[in-house]
């Protein structure tokens, strides 16, 4: 019992360590969104080491309050249906897929930089609209 509990408690803490991003040169000196923040009057998702900055990555595996400002965003400024959950799962993917498309940012179902110069984000007091940085 002991050792499925082990191997099971294992799995799961690999699990929620493994955001797999591009190993790409620019995402190599790029944070981590870990916190929602408001950029330029909107809601971003964003990074708090240092001065906050909405230039950050995440995917597939992130946990943050970062990822419900994105699954908002996506609900409310593209129509998607996403329960804000703080999980990056594959709902969360598959709906940024389906933004960065229309978007004509690169597809890849990672949050970045062209991701968030590109994509509306939730703007405070109401409606959507893009930020700059």
């Amino acid at each position: 019992m002991r050792k499925k509990l082990a191997v099971m408690a294992a799995a799961v803490i690999c699990e929620v360590a493994a955001v797999a991003l591009p190993a790409t040169p620019a995402f190599a000196s790029t944070p981590q969104c870990n916190i929602a923040i408001v950029w330029q009057n909107r809601f971003v998702p964003g990074n708090d080491d240092g001065p906050f900055t909405p230039s950050c990555i995440m995917g597939r595996g992130a946990v943050s309050n970062a990822v419900s400002q994105l699954q908002s965003s996506l609900n409310q400024c593209y129509g998607k249906s996403l329960t804000v959950d703080r999980i990056f799962g594959s709902l969360t993917e598959t709906a940024l897929r389906q933004v960065q498309a229309a978007v004509n940012a690169n597809p890849d179902g990672v949050y970045g930089p062209e991701t968030a110069r590109k994509m509306l984000h939730r703007v405070n007091g109401g409606g959507c609209g893009y930020i700059t940085f």
